[in-house]
C-alpha cells in the first residue's frame, strides 16, 4: 500500500530518486551529469541507485530524494 497526501494523490509519484556528485552538486543522467535536477534519472528505489553507481564507476555520490512540489533535495544519503 502506497502513502497518500490528503487529496488522495500518490506521494509517491512526486518524489524522484536521483543521484547528486557530492562536490559538483550536478544530477546524474544517462551516464553523464546536468545542473539541472528535472532532467536527472529518477530510480525506484535505492537498490537500483546502487546499481547504477556500480555500472558507471560513480563514487561521491549520494542519492537525493527531491519532492516535486518543493524543488529542493530534502534527504541526502551517500551511496558511494
Amino acid at each position: 500500500m502506497s502513502a497518500k497526501t490528503t487529496n488522495g494523490t500518490d506521494i509517491e509519484s512526486r518524489v524522484k530518486r536521483v543521484l547528486r556528485h557530492r562536490a559538483s552538486r550536478a544530477y546524474f543522467k544517462h551516464g553523464g551529469w546536468t545542473s539541472n535536477a528535472e532532467e536527472a534519472d529518477s530510480f525506484s528505489d535505492a537498490v537500483e541507485a546502487a546499481e547504477i553507481c556500480v555500472r558507471y564507476g560513480l563514487n561521491n555520490v549520494e542519492l537525493a530524494l527531491r519532492y516535486h512540489a518543493a524543488g529542493s533535495d530534502l534527504f541526502c544519503v551517500v551511496m558511494r
